[in-house]
């Protein structure tokens, strides 16, 4: 069976591309500001990148994100498989007294290739906020399997006043910085959010290539329970951990877990984590600096792994004070060293579904 490599990859957060992003986490700094954006004028805590162009939520900003993800990617054999993740894309332009709305998600995979002259196959990938983590793995099983040697996956989301309304309606929204895992939190932010990442069967790298880390085993589920909300006795996310745990050799060394603060996903978390054998790991969220970036969550979260792999260190928890109970170990203003040389990164959206990656040194 082959093995899967992260060859290269960068992300871009309201804190900058991966390395000013880490730095940022490390100093316990927060990308998030309040401010107004749809749901009637009602402040939120909520993250933009840095230096786009174009009106929230319009083609015209995505474009620029797309020139911005580009500029930072090495050239891209025409070989190459394309898994582009997102949930919403251009969403607002479809409210606009236009003949075609462009810059849609079922649109966005075909210009992307185009773009960058992909000629391997090619998929869109929308599965809530577990988009890019799947699309990941969804590359990993290709390569696994021989229908590829090299995949690109692409995983971004936009602020829109369509999803920041949306999630207002929900009551999801937090009007204060957010707070995983504490007992005090009381919703998520929104963020922009976009990355990439370069895949590649090991036995096709060449001595110059970086093997910054290896996807080692993976797992997907679905609880089914709510439309919005997890399983309150995190049943999807059980199985998952189940999946990766028994067919895996190395021991988790530490969690880069969703940590939304909303009240349910946290406590399905910390519930689901805690029943693992080692009940001592340490456990960060990043999304109470960066915000929730939906369906590019789960690829900034993996190449922040890939950090905290090469460090051997999980970033604070920006916004934790007052932790939730629990037998792991919270990374709170402090970072926290790994117990072993690997890290688990998980990511749960709507309809209850589930996905998990466990990096180790490649």
């Amino acid at each position: 069976m082959r093995k899967t490599v992260i060859t290269a990859g960068n992300i871009l957060t309201p804190l900058g591309d991966l390395d000013s992003t880490w730095q940022g986490l490390l100093a316990g700094r927060s990308g998030l500001r309040v401010q107004g954006l749809g749901a009637g004028g009602m402040n939120f805590p909520l993250g933009f990148i840095e230096g786009l162009e174009g009106d929230v939520g319009s083609l015209g900003r995505q474009e620029s994100l797309f020139s911005h993800l580009v500029e930072q990617m090495p050239k891209i054999p025409s070989s190459t498989a394309l898994f582009c993740a997102t949930t919403k894309a251009a969403v607002d332009e479809l409210s606009l007294e236009t003949e075609a709305a462009e810059g849609q998600p079922w649109q966005i995979a075909e210009t992307l290739a185009q773009r960058l002259g992909i000629r391997g196959e090619v998929k869109t990938v929308s599965a809530a906020c577990v988009s890019s983590l799947v699309a990941m793995i969804q590359g990993a099983m290709a390569i696994q399997s021989g229908k590829c040697d090299r995949a690109l996956v692409i995983g971004f989301d936009l602020l829109s006043e369509f999803v920041v309304s949306g999630f207002a309606s929900l009551k999801g929204l937090s009007q204060e910085l957010p707070k995983p895992y504490d007992k005090e939190r009381s919703g998520l932010a929104l963020a922009d959010g976009a990355g990439w990442a370069l895949l590649a069967a090991e036995e096709v790298l060449g001595d110059d290539e970086e093997r910054l880390a290896c996807m080692g085993n993976w797992g997907m589920s679905c609880d089914a329970t709510h439309i919005t909300a997890p399983c309150r006795n995190g049943s999807g996310l059980g199985r998952l951990l189940e999946q990766i745990t028994n067919q895996c050799v190395a021991k988790i060394g530490g969690i880069n877990g969703h940590g939304t603060a909303t009240v349910y996903n946290d406590a399905m978390e910390l519930l689901a984590f805690g029943r693992l054998t080692e009940n001592t790991i340490p456990l960060c969220s990043v999304k109470g600096s960066l915000g929730h970036s939906l369906a590019a969550a789960g690829i900034i979260e993996a190449m922040l792994s890939v950090k905290s792999l090469k460090h051997q260190l999980l970033p604070p928890t920006v916004g934790l004070k007052e932790p939730e109970e629990t037998c792991l170990r919270l990374s709170g203003l402090k970072p926290l060293p790994l117990l072993y040389p690997s890290v688990l990164t998980c990511n749960s959206g709507f309809g209850g579904i589930n996905a998990g990656l466990l990096l180790t040194p490649a």
